[in-house]
């Protein structure tokens, strides 16, 4: 697949990437992809374990519709039909809820970087892109289709999501809201959505 043009905060990234230039030839010009038109085996089969799709289930309430096998063998678990509540707790659900509700109320991809302890060790990191898509409506989010890789190693033993995002779990996190054609951080950010 073809790099995106200019630098964007995940160039260096190429799954990231890839999903950004096969969600913008989707769009067709319009606001945002529609989730009939995206089909994960149309990327790389690299890219599939590293996708989620994502629906509202209640106000700030997120259901995971999709969940690629990096995350189940990263978490121990495959949390598909489960919600953020079902799974995190603390500040992380915080943050996770704060970038999920930005792309999909502001309808424009998100790019997120988290920080968490995986063990007694350190900790790990972990890079988003989040991309709303519409359901037959051009201009009304239905779900967030993302992306996420760990550029950090972690250990032989996964760690589910409830216990990472127990007390003292969460390190801290960013997000940006970026431009829907260049992926560029839009303008009059406060903090980039620090946590």
């Amino acid at each position: 697949m073809k790099a995106m043009i200019g630098r964007t905060p995940f160039s260096d990234e190429p799954i990231l990437d890839a999903v950004a230039v096969y969600w913008s030839r989707k769009r067709l010009g319009r606001r945002m992809a529609d989730r009939g038109e995206i089909d994960p085996l149309d990327l790389p089969p690299a890219i599939w374990p590293n996708l989620l799709i994502t629906e509202p289930a209640g106000a700030s309430i997120w259901r995971y519709r999709l969940v690629g096998s990096a995350h189940v063998e990263r978490y121990g678990t495959d949390f598909t039909g489960k919600t953020l509540h079902d799974i995190m707790q603390g500040s992380y659900r915080d943050y996770m809820t704060h970038i999920y509700d930005a792309a999909f109320h502001d309808g424009v991809p998100v790019y997120s970087e988290s920080v968490f302890r995986w063990d007694a060790e350190g900790f790990a990191m972990t890079r988003r892109l989040m991309l709303p898509l519409s359901y037959g409506e051009t201009d009304r989010p239905a779900q967030v289709f993302s992306v996420q890789v760990w550029p950090s190693a972690i250990p032989v033993q996964p760690r589910s999501i409830t216990e990472l995002s127990r007390s003292g779990g969460f390190r801290d996190g960013f997000y940006l809201r970026l431009d829907t054609e260049t992926f560029t951080p839009l303008p009059d950010q406060d903090m980039p959505g620090g946590f």
